[in-house]
């Protein structure tokens, strides 16, 4: 087994020059203010946002499901309660994130987390320090186990954070410590996830959106980080997606120039 380390929070070197470089590129090709700015956009990726945030937490919901639910407010039958009210979470903290202006500290982390866990924990629990064990299953990680040393160390986190000058380090030295110090009796990761996100609109970056695709990527590098300290796993897995999301936004953009650009019909 691997205990917490408290040196992984000094790593604050994620991607090298070169990857910098490649994702400055890529957000260069899409606007945020444009994005932002776009209501279909707001909607169509938020509900893959929400979908795939979904997945990665063992969700059952499909893509249908989850669509039904967020456009009609009807459930799937036969699945879990506890199904519909994450993606329903989901959706608030979505909403809240893309029409606000969150700050990266511990209140929007508080924030966000009190609404993603709504009836996921006791209401005691919520947006509140865990103060005893957790086991991660496949995993040889042994996170803290005090709510003291657990606060102690976010605070350490924000510290260090804002020491990081860079916008894409900033965002997944957030996401991946934040998911490492399990610093809530759950709903850690979807909250990490929300955060990377407030982090990259705060520096005016494209936002992330992960592809239903990878979501055993995700998790596989999530756990290479908890065990090794390296994010050689995630930052590989963060430019695939981000570089798919920027693609399917100009694909929207180029479809819309060609239909522009493409002749009327003759009437006959």
């Amino acid at each position: 087994m691997t205990p917490y380390n408290p040196n992984f929070l000094d790593n604050i070197a994620v991607f090298t020059t070169e990857e910098k470089a490649l994702l400055d590129t890529l957000n260069r090709k899409v606007s945020l203010s444009k994005f932002l700015a776009n209501k279909s956009y707001i909607d169509k990726f938020g509900m893959d946002f929400i979908h795939t945030s979904a997945k990665i937490e063992g969700n059952t919901y499909d893509r249908n499901d989850t669509l039904t639910l967020l456009e009609y407010g009807r459930t799937a039958g036969g699945k879990r309660y506890s199904d519909a009210k994450m993606i329903l979470n989901m959706r608030d903290a979505y909403e809240l994130f893309i029409r606000e202006n969150l700050a990266v500290n511990k209140n929007t982390l508080k924030d966000l987390h009190y609404i993603l866990s709504d009836e996921m924990v006791a209401d005691s629990e919520r947006a509140m320090p865990r103060n005893e064990e957790v086991i991660i299953k496949g995993c040889e990680y042994i996170p803290l186990a005090t709510a003291e040393k657990l606060d102690d160390e976010l605070n350490y986190m924000f510290d260090k954070y804002t020491a990081i000058e860079n916008a894409f380090d900033r965002a997944i030295y957030l996401h991946c410590n934040l998911a490492y110090l399990q610093y809530f009796k759950d709903c850690n990761k979807r909250t990490a996830r929300m955060m990377l996100n407030v982090s990259l609109k705060q520096d005016g970056k494209m936002l992330y959106i992960p592809n239903e695709e990878r979501v055993s990527e995700y998790l596989a590098s999530v756990v290479a980080y908890y065990e090794t300290g390296s994010y050689d796993k995630f930052k590989a897995y963060f430019i695939n997606e981000y570089k798919g999301t920027v693609d399917a936004v100009l694909a929207v953009e180029n479809a819309k120039k060609q239909e522009i650009s493409r002749p009327k019909r003759r009437k006959p």
